[in-house]
């Protein structure tokens, strides 16, 4: 592993550092949290669960809401919930331990492209198992740099720990083997290019 590797890798498990560095390259995440703002409902009291939530970084959106961030990440839980309103579990997303039908909506953001697509697909089902029917998910992934003159973008996905990440056509394929894609489109935030989906079980 390279020098500069190993420096995405430590910034990346110090929740502060993760926070900072992505806000700066990413322009404060305003085209994301637009973007969640459009395609959930937020702060009207429905039950949310943000699955591979890092440290909260979009908790705040659903201040009011029954909010859960799930993610594996012990340390970024625990600066979670210092730092953050609503509930927050240490959890494997291919298996969290809560009832079916547990959340009206489900927010997905930069999990899959980190995921095999044997997990991907384990991730996708359990978000599905605890949807109620008619429920919808909000995936934004990661995609492999548009622009060749983008070459931050670039060298950040080849060092960065994002080993599977997709162009659009495969995320599509994966997600409609469990759900209905309602909506979709391709964005930029910051240096970094996502396919955005909203799901519907």
């Amino acid at each position: 592993m390279g020098l500069l590797a190993k420096v995405v890798e430590r910034v990346s498990d110090h929740p502060v550092l993760f926070i900072f560095c992505r806000s700066l390259l990413e322009n404060d995440f305003r085209a994301i949290r637009a973007m969640i703002r459009r395609d959930l409902r937020v702060g009207q009291g429905l039950r949310t669960l943000d699955l591979g939530c890092g440290p909260g970084a979009f908790a705040d959106l659903f201040d009011g809401d029954d909010y859960v961030g799930a993610d594996l990440n012990a340390r970024y839980i625990d600066h979670a919930r210092r730092h953050r309103k609503g509930t927050f579990l240490v959890s494997d997303a291919r298996s969290v331990d809560l009832p079916d039908g547990r959340f009206d909506q489900v927010l997905i953001f930069g999990l899959l492209h980190h995921l095999s697509d044997l997990d991907a697909r384990a991730v996708l089902a359990e978000a599905r198992r605890l949807l109620v029917p008619g429920g919808r998910i909000l995936v934004i992934e990661d995609i492999p740099a548009i622009s060749k003159l983008n070459l931050i973008g670039h060298l950040i996905h080849n060092i960065e720990n994002g080993e599977y990440i997709r162009p659009p056509d495969e995320y599509r394929k994966l997600y409609s083997e469990n759900v209905s894609i309602a909506r979709e489109e391709v964005l930029q935030s910051g240096i970094c290019d996502y396919y955005a989906a909203v799901l519907v079980k």
